[in-house]
């Protein structure tokens, strides 16, 4: 822990797609996409929360995701980001 009044969290949830329907336009061209193959899904999450009193807490979180799909033909890999940042009190 990085000190009494801060809370640390981090997190990684990796997911394997076994079934999938997907269509691809390639070249203006739609292709079928194989419904068994290789597709993967990691949920990245991180936190951190600073109380500053038993009362006010303020905090950001960063959260990411992140696909791979490969294809004979094309291969994707997609990244989004998502940052927050709050301030709270507790009830």
């Amino acid at each position: 822990m990085p000190g009494k009044k801060w809370l640390l969290h981090l997190s990684l949830l990796p997911t394997v797609v076994v079934y999938k329907h997907n269509k691809l336009t390639i070249n203006d061209e739609l292709q079928e996409s194989k419904h068994l193959n290789f597709n993967m899904i990691f949920n990245e999450r991180a936190a951190i929360v600073y109380y500053f009193s038993p009362r006010y807490f303020a905090g950001a979180t960063l959260v990411m995701n992140n696909s791979v799909f490969d294809n004979d033909k094309v291969t994707v890999n997609q990244n989004k980001w998502r940052a927050r940042a709050f301030l709270g009190m507790r009830l």
